[in-house]
């Protein structure tokens, strides 16, 4: 009967010890499964080198003339437009009336009151002053009268005592006469508020205002520049500057043409240069030309020095829906060791299918082409060189 157990504990211990020997198979790494997942895989893109521009003729730097003097026109107070005087384009002269506010009953009420209370003053003080020469009259009189003994000395005191009465109310109906013409001149300023005049001689570029608005204090109206003298800031490569300084004269085209149509002379440049597009700023008076107005698009025609050539890229290297033309500035990427780079340029010229950059792309970059939307700087890429295709010479103004 002893045996059965021992047989069975035996049994029990061979058991377990079969489990606990028993080869483990490969276990899943959790963490290198989710990171294999969340790695993006470069993506595969084609580039090509950009190439040596050997194009001659004007580098076409894009920018808006404006003028150095502008002014806002704010509501003085709280109203409704009861008329207006000026739109948009209508040429203005300093002072000119260009808008009425209305709801000024109350104030031309009270400049009604303050204009009787300084007449009422004003007869006051002249009744005042009247009996001032009265009674200096009468104590000349009393006076005399007293140094010949007819009259008692208390008359005399009487007599000054009048005259000093009376010289105190002249005195008062003046300084009460006085605040309220000053009552007078603020109603006037504050009715005067309600016309609206142009504070410069210009033409209305924007107008804010619309008849029967109500408006409130230091709301925008309008908005007047002057015509002249007309101004233009552009950037220019730090490669082209050379040459350029003030004084020098440089011609003006219109953005969608290459006629000329006024020369600029450059009045100031910037001390400091921009780092992101390696360009300088200047700035330049436009003192004549054919139909040129403030916030006008042109070309700055800057001639070219040589230092630091241009390159050409296929125009497939901009973005899909990219605004590619003559003086544009835009955005391209470079493939930069196995990341994406994201550039900077403009864009001096377009020919079948090749774009000239004067500025933000060095030769030999290695220029993405069909870049697809969704790509960034900084995402991987893994590269597949194009053949560059050469591009003639090119002449051009």
């Amino acid at each position: 009967m002893r045996a059965l157990p021992v047989t069975a504990i035996t049994l029990l211990l061979l058991g377990l010890f079969a489990g606990c020997t028993v080869k483990p198979g490969p276990l899943k790494d959790s963490g290198s499964t989710a990171n294999s997942t969340s790695a993006k895989p470069p993506l595969l893109v084609q580039v090509v080198e950009a190439r040596p521009s050997t194009a001659t003729g004007d580098l076409l730097i894009p920018a808006a003339l404006s003028v150095e003097v502008a002014a806002m026109v704010l509501a003085q107070r709280d109203g409704i437009i009861s008329q207006l005087a000026a739109q948009e384009g209508s040429r203005v002269s300093k002072g000119q009336v260009i808008a009425q506010l209305s709801g000024d009953d109350d104030l031309r009420a009270q400049l009604k009151q303050a204009e009787l209370e300084v007449a009422r003053l004003d007869l006051e003080q002249k009744e005042y002053t009247a009996l001032l020469k009265l009674n200096r009259s009468e104590l000349d009189r009393e006076t005399t009268l007293f140094k010949q003994g007819l009259t008692p000395e208390r008359d005399v005191e009487r007599a000054q005592f009048k005259v000093d009465a009376a010289a105190l109310e002249v005195d008062k109906t003046r300084v009460a006469g006085q605040t309220a013409q000053s009552k007078v001149v603020q109603v006037k300023a504050e009715l005067d508020r309600s016309t609206v005049r142009a504070p410069i001689t210009g033409i209305v570029m924007h107008r804010f205002a619309k008849l029967g608005a109500n408006v409130v204090k230091n709301d925008k109206l309008f908005e007047i520049t002057q015509l002249a003298p007309l101004e233009v800031k552009f950037q220019v490569p730090q490669s082209e500057k050379g040459g350029l300084g003030p004084g020098s004269i440089l011609s003006l085209s219109g953005a969608e043409s290459d006629q000329i149509i006024g020369r600029a002379r450059i009045r100031r440049i910037d001390s400091v240069a921009e780092a992101a597009s390696n360009t300088l700023g200047f700035l330049a008076d436009v003192p004549s030309g054919l139909g040129l107005m403030p916030g006008m698009a042109v070309n700055i025609h800057v001639p070219r020095r040589g230092e630091g050539p241009t390159v050409w890229i296929p125009q497939s290297a901009f973005p899909l829906g990219a605004d590619v033309r003559k003086g544009a500035a835009s955005t391209v990427f470079v493939a930069s060791g196995s990341k994406c780079a994201a550039r900077a340029v403009w864009v001096n010229s377009v020919l079948d299918g090749q774009v000239e950059i004067i500025s933000g792309l060095a030769i030999n970059d290695q220029v993405i082409l069909s870049p697809p939307a969704d790509l960034k700087a900084g995402d991987l890429v893994q590269l597949r060189i194009e053949p560059t295709v050469s591009v003639p010479p090119l002449s051009r103004r």
